[in-house]
């Protein structure tokens, strides 16, 4: 299993953000990051818009989104 997951050390106990199942003693490699709380609100809003459930929008409904996307540019 290679699984990445956010978590926070605050210098005696790791805290990950999610639940992780394993069965039996795993090797893990911890990276430490230094990252501003921006990052992580992003990362963490990111992955709230991809669990989305998907919505059904008509052609038509795409060309006028991306029109009215490149008058904002």
């Amino acid at each position: 299993m290679l699984r990445s997951v956010i978590g926070i050390y605050n210098g005696n106990k790791l805290e990950l953000k999610e639940k992780v199942e394993v069965k039996e003693p795993v090797d893990v490699l911890v990276t430490f990051l230094k990252e501003t709380d921006f990052s992580f609100k992003k990362k963490f809003l990111i992955k709230r818009l991809l669990n989305r459930k998907p919505i059904r929008i008509t052609p038509l409904k795409v060309k006028d989104l991306i029109e009215e996307g490149r008058k904002q540019i």
